[in-house]
């Protein structure tokens, strides 16, 4: 279940904001719009946040927590990554809607923060060179 930010996810999350490489360059303001549009879902360990395959419209972000990033190779699901706190993936939803390339795993009890790409398109038409360190991002990622 989704749930509003309370006041300590909310100063969490402008910290984090201005501290992620894309979302920067924000004004103060935008960065309050967009905590605002950001909700939280507390994940017990095991659950699956995205599956591969799935389509998404969403940047999540690890705000308490670990997630394992899985990968269907032959058959077998292959672990390729481990994020924890202060981390995001889905940004590649944010440029393409494409189907996601791994499942998310919690390998802990996770606080999980989401923020839909509709809301994040209205700050990117004012911040170009957002679109371009998401990109950056996204190719250092597929290495």
């Amino acid at each position: 279940m989704e749930l509003e930010l309370d006041i300590t996810d909310i100063k969490w999350a402008k910290e984090f904001f201005k501290k992620t490489d894309f979302l920067s360059q924000l004004s103060d303001q935008e960065l309050t719009a967009l905590v605002y549009k950001t909700r939280k879902t507390n994940f017990k360990t095991g659950k699956i946040i995205l599956f591969q395959g799935e389509f998404s419209n969403r940047l999540f972000i690890v705000k308490k927590g670990k997630v394992g990033i899985f990968v269907a190779k032959e058959g077998k699901k292959e672990r390729v990554a481990e994020l924890s706190d202060n981390n995001y993936f889905g940004e590649v939803s944010l440029i393409h809607p494409v189907p996601a390339s791994a499942t998310v795993i919690t390998e802990t009890d996770s606080d999980i923060l989401a923020i839909d790409k509709e809301d994040l398109d209205e700050l990117f038409k004012n911040n170009p060179t957002a679109i371009d360190t998401i990109h950056k991002k996204i190719e250092s990622r597929q290495r």
